[in-house]
């Protein structure tokens, strides 16, 4: 491993990694099929996109640029998951919970903000001109938005799956 490697890990903060631990443990979790209820559902996305919108106003500033490339990203996170579909696997229950077939895209989305915010960091470190051009921010806050819109986009897939009322469910005989 190349010196440069070494020395921007040996000073990461410690609460860094346990915030990484953190997340791993939150994206291993959603591996497995669960229940969930409205407001754990929409958790993890809320969280995520804060975070994200945080992550590029925080190393850009909050300019409109960076800002319309986040909401660009975020958008195109909804668009993406009509195509991937995530998740496969919903089952309303019909009191307001929903069986969900397990994910590794959530760990996978996790990773992918926590990476981006990391060699965002690490980068301005080394170079602290990257904050002022304007590709490069327009690009980090793009693929932050993208992160935080998978996750959104698969929270409202499960939400379009209707509960259906006890009443209208056939008692088995």
């Amino acid at each position: 491993m190349s010196t440069f490697v070494i020395a921007v890990l040996t000073r990461t903060p410690p609460w860094v990694w346990a915030i990484l631990a953190v997340l791993v443990a939150v994206g291993l979790l959603q591996a497995r099929d669960q229940t969930v209820s409205r407001p754990r559902l929409l958790a993890l996305p809320v969280a995520m996109a804060m975070l994200s919108l945080f992550s590029a106003a925080a190393a850009f500033g909050a300019q409109a640029g960076v800002l319309a490339a986040w909401a660009a990203g975020a958008a195109a996170g909804l668009v993406l998951n009509r195509r991937l579909a995530l998740p496969r696997r919903v089952q309303p229950l019909g009191d307001g919970r929903w069986s969900i077939g397990g994910s590794w895209a959530p760990l996978g989305l996790l990773m992918a903000i926590f990476g981006m915010r990391y060699a965002v960091a690490a980068s301005m470190a080394v170079s602290p001109a990257l904050a002022a051009q304007a590709g490069f921010a327009t690009g980090c806050s793009a693929l932050y938005g993208l992160a935080a819109g998978l996750l959104a986009a698969r929270a409202l897939r499960v939400l379009r799956h209707r509960a259906v009322p006890v009443a209208a469910v056939p008692a088995l005989a």
